[in-house]
């Protein structure tokens, strides 16, 4: 990646005249097909340093040479350029190529994957005597790649067309995070009962919470499986694999981590969210999870899920125990309780900085 800076340095009392010119310039950009860029000025309080500051980064260097072709061929830059001479005193224009991580790194930076297809590796792996499929997601590269796995849903139901969930994958492809996708017992393209089979009392009934909570105990173990299948791989950085996931699948998540201390980290979504008030055994074996976690944990929802009750109070009953626990409930996200609850799938925009930052901590 190739990040362009220019530092403007106004004389005096024309900082805002500077910002003026400097925000036209990003317009013109927009008007080219060119990405604005970020502006930034001098925070107050600090004496030092250019008044006002432009960035903006590129793929590689074939990007970052048309976008300077296309300034110097541009009229309307020109004018830019006359109008803001004679506000500096200085003027710089840095240009930067981003360093790759070390070799033994355990993240991998920001990956562009406008040219890439997201498209999985369909693999078997074993759990349990039975032979379950799941979907490999690598960035592009040589590897070996950190890695996350990505638990889906109850809604990934056998024959499904909607198999492997390409948009949260992209999201860890992008920061250089490979995603493996396991289809649990009974889902999707893998064998066994369906989970409504072994589910079948009326829901918010004593049996309805027992069944669940078995059901759910015993679908962890495949995501533990699931590990132990990445941990033979050699594309995949066997000490550097988290888990996550949402719904059933954050539940699934909060269990085998405590089960598996492999897992480095867990991210739960809205694990529980639509089940919680209701299902007393689920919420204990949930705590106990909880309390049993070797490893950081991050628990996520939006407001308008459900209930945000998972996340509060799993959370709470961390929180002086010494282990490592974020939780956050963003705004909410959309119209309806289903709306929020697919804020996993749907509001990587809005969560993946805050994920990201903890993958790269703690991965």
């Amino acid at each position: 990646m190739i990040v362009e800076r220019t530092l403007y340095y106004a004389k005096s009392g024309m900082a805002d005249r500077v910002l003026a010119v400097r925000r036209r310039a990003s317009d013109i950009r927009v008007g080219l097909g060119l990405t604005p860029g970020v502006i930034m000025t001098r925070r107050a309080g600090f004496a030092d340093g250019p008044d006002v500051t432009w960035q903006a980064e590129f793929p590689d260097a074939e990007c970052h040479a048309a976008d300077l072709a296309a300034r110097q061929g541009s009229p309307e830059f020109d004018a830019v350029r006359t109008d803001m001479g004679p506000l500096l005193e200085r003027f710089e224009r840095q240009v930067f190529d981003s360093v790759p991580p070390r070799a033994d790194a355990h993240w991998a930076g920001s990956i562009d994957l406008a040219n890439v297809p997201i498209v999985p590796e369909r693999l078997p792996f074993s759990s349990h005597g039975r032979e379950l499929i799941g979907f490999l997601f690598r960035p592009p590269g040589p590897g070996p790649f950190p890695a996350m796995v990505y638990n889906h849903g109850s809604g990934v139901t056998q024959g499904t067309q909607d198999q492997c969930k390409p948009t949260i994958a992209a999201t860890l492809m992008s920061w250089g995070i490979a995603a493996f996708l396991p289809h649990r017992r009974g889902y999707g393209e893998s064998p066994g009962t369906p989970w409504r089979n072994d589910v079948a009392a009326a829901f918010g009934t004593e049996d309805y919470d027992t069944q669940l909570a078995a059901r759910l105990d015993a679908e962890s173990d495949d995501v533990v499986a699931a590990g132990a299948f990445l941990r033979t791989r050699p594309d995949i950085r066997a000490e550097h694999i988290g888990v996550m996931g949402s719904s059933f699948g954050g539940t699934n998540t909060l269990l085998a981590a405590a089960k598996e201390p492999a897992f480095r980290c867990a991210v739960d979504f809205a694990g529980a969210a639509m089940n919680w008030e209701r299902t007393p055994a689920l919420r204990r074996l949930m705590t106990v999870a909880a309390l049993a976690l070797t490893q950081p944990i991050f628990f996520i929802q939006a407001d308008n899920d459900y209930s945000t009750a998972p996340t509060r109070d799993l959370a709470d009953a961390l929180r002086h125990t010494g282990k490592v626990v974020q939780a956050r409930v963003y705004p909410a996200f959309g119209l309806t309780r289903e709306e929020g609850h697919l804020f996993e799938r749907n509001g990587p925009m809005i969560w993946g900085p805050d994920v990201r930052r903890f993958l790269e901590r703690w991965l």
